[in-house]
């Protein structure tokens, strides 16, 4: 008689042993369901064996899979994860496999024809050998800080042909869906059918087809978002990290993984080449790579000889919509549109106008659910873009009834509604994440975009990573202060690369870009540097404020948050850890300092209140110590308890 031990993905420890019915073919790296407390769930077989237990089991229900999808590179990489990450490996598993039962390849489409090869540059060929040269000494880990057009897609694409001329297979990561369809394009025409793509707009047949695809090494190369970092090819080579700044790369529900991390373990322990790129690379990356944890190498000119747009700084008289757009650039938009160019605005924010003010007693309407404001948007709803929530807007104020409720700030919907009149009959396109959830739009950005069939492009953060569009000629930043002020101290970080991220999406072609920076306050240092294309300069300045305060990359933080829809027992949770973590921390040398606990600076969410506390620490075994207490505390019901270890998002 046979027995399986098999993990389930959910926060309990260790492996569960079921009887392998008689004829079941049940072997370890297959997919099974099983009764788990009374529940029908997905198990992840680990081991079979004859060893009879000791205790009563149940049969497994059910093989999913006919044949394994996983081996034990992947248990031993997930088990990492579960380590590190606070989580069990169950769930860890359950978070890198592919959901779907059924391979589906309807969404195929094989490119036929003469393939591309990549051409370099003197610059870039010189990288790329380096590269290449740095295997004999062992070094697999390498960072290249290239100016916004440099070519870093040329330089991994050949990179990528080398190491699939060798028999191996390469993960591509990009951090966003849309990003991915453009590179997918470019990659295709490269690589063929040995492409795939795995993200989340597929549906779960589909990625467990390409899953299939690329483990069996039919395909070669994956392009995809941060769950790509766990495909298995027989011989992995090469990941590419694209904009590895970028902070959609950190899993933001359990296990809280960061693909980067991820991604170093799998290439020391498989033997493989990283090579991350940005034109503003993360500081914890760049002081790395500076102090020799990974190689850095530089490309500081542009491709087919493209020149750094210039960057102008205007201030903006006050925040009404009928000033959102300043005269230097409609003037700049209109030659610009009249030359045959093309032009991107950018705003981060979403909606019609991000909130609805009382002018009678100045209240916002805000989400009943989280501590902030309610989007307007044309429909006539307004929108909670935390929860989800959303109603119809009032007719008088919901606190003093009064019956003056003014549109206040500027969204993308009311960018475009602006947009439209400045510039009738001009083709206009809007994408952030409501646009960007119909099937099909970054395709159709793409192709509009390359075949000069829209003019303006407008959009949140998505217009920002990646794209490259040789038309455009303008880029117009609305209100470059948003986000400047969080209370976060990776703000000033995260605003000034999505500045210089979206200037850089102009004058790619063989005509000189120009960008139009709106802000309300023209004094604050970050443009100073930003006029320079100075990112150097803004690392020397955030590294030194960093090690005054002791942030990373000086050390690392561990964030614990304790989510409820009681307030008073969701702070009393907190305080408990809190209680457990100073216990640990008054039994070891010096080395952690414990931040709070306090409410959350949003304080509420989809109708649970939230208190964290920070960990901040020189000795990473210290907090693993502390954290491990913490998982260790009896948590209430109807209190969740987040474990963030490296968070990157403190609000």
């Amino acid at each position: 008689m046979s027995y399986a031990d098999v993990y389930v993905g959910y926060p309990v420890e260790g492996s569960f042993t079921y009887r392998v019915p008689a004829g079941m073919d049940a072997r370890p790296g297959m997919r099974a369901r099983v009764n788990f407390k009374n529940r029908t769930v997905t198990a992840f077989v680990h081991r079979v064996h004859d060893e009879t237990p000791s205790f009563v089991v149940k049969d497994i229900s059910a093989l999913i899979d006919a044949e394994p999808v996983f081996d034990g590179k992947l248990l031993d990489l997930c088990s990492y994860v579960a380590d590190n990450y606070f989580s069990s490996v169950g769930e860890a598993l359950a978070m890198a496999l592919p959901s779907g039962h059924r391979p589906s390849s309807r969404h195929e489409k094989l490119r036929e024809g003469a393939l591309h090869e990549p051409a370099l540059t003197d610059e870039q060929g010189a990288v790329f050998d380096a590269i290449l040269a740095s295997r004999e000494a062992g070094e697999r880990a390498h960072l290249v800080f290239g100016v916004t057009g440099s070519g870093k897609t040329e330089l991994y694409m050949a990179l990528a042909r080398r190491v699939m001329d060798e028999g191996r297979s390469i993960i591509y990561l990009v951090p966003e869906i849309s990003l991915s369809s453009q590179v997918f394009t470019r990659l295709e025409a490269v690589f063929g059918s040995e492409l795939i793509v795995y993200h989340s707009m597929l549906t779960a047949n589909q990625r467990l087809h390409n899953w299939m695809r690329f483990r069996s090494g039919d395909a070669k190369i994956a392009v995809g978002t941060r769950s790509s970092v766990f495909l298995q090819p027989p011989d992995l080579g090469l990941i590419v990290i694209d904009e590895e700044h970028d902070a959609s790369y950190k899993e933001h529900s359990t296990p809280r993984y960061n693909a980067r991390r991820v991604a170093f373990r799998r290439a020391r322990e498989e033997g493989a080449l990283v090579v991350m790129g940005s034109a503003t690379p993360s500081i914890e990356s760049l002081y790395a790579a500076e102090r020799g944890m990974m190689r850095l190498h530089r490309l500081s000119r542009r491709y087919a000889g493209a020149t750094l747009p210039e960057i102008e700084v205007v201030g903006l008289p006050s925040l009404s919509p009928s000033k959102m757009l300043s005269t230097p650039l409609l003037l700049t938009t209109k030659k610009a549109l009249e030359a045959g160019g093309q032009a991107i605005y950018f705003l981060n924010r979403r909606g019609f106008a991000p909130f609805l003010l009382c002018g009678e007693c100045g209240e916002s309407v805000a989400c009943p659910h989280c501590s902030i404001s309610l989007s307007f948007h044309r429909d006539d709803t307004l929108r909670c873009h935390y929860c989800g929530y959303s109603r119809h807007v009032p007719a008088t104020c919901p606190s003093c009834s009064a019956e003056r409720m003014e549109k206040v700030g500027t969204g993308t919907q009311r960018l475009e509604h602006a947009v439209e009149t400045a510039f009738a009959g001009r083709r206009i396109f809007r994408l952030d994440q409501d646009s960007a959830r119909k099937k099909g739009t970054a395709r159709d950005l793409v192709e509009g975009m390359k075949a000069g069939e829209i003019d303006i492009l407008l959009g949140t953060q998505m217009v920002a990573k990646g794209f490259d569009f040789e038309r455009v000629t303008v880029v117009g930043v609305i209100l470059a202060d948003i986000g400047m002020n969080l209370p976060d101290f990776r703000a000033s970080e995260r605003i000034f690369s999505l500045l210089l991220q979206v200037a850089g999406r102009c004058g790619r072609g063989n005509v000189p870009g120009r960008v139009i920076i709106q802000t309300m306050n023209r004094d604050a240092e970050l443009f100073t540097f930003l006029k320079r294309h100075d990112y150097a300069g803004f690392y020397r300045s955030e590294l030194a404020a960093r090690k005054a305060c002791d942030y990373p990359p000086f050390s690392r933080l561990a964030r614990l948050l304790a989510r409820g829809t009681d307030d008073e027992r969701t702070a009393k949770t907190i305080a408990g850890v809190a209680e457990a973590v100073k216990g640990v921390l008054a039994r070891q040398e010096a080395g952690t300092v414990m931040l709070g606990p306090v409410p959350a600076p949003l304080a509420k969410i989809g109708g649970n209140f939230r208190h964290h506390l920070i960990l901040k620490s020189r000795d990473s075994d210290g907090m693993r110590r502390a954290l491990a207490a913490a998982k260790e505390c009896v948590i209430p019901h109807n209190v969740y308890l987040e474990i963030d270890v490296d968070p990157m998002d403190l609000m």
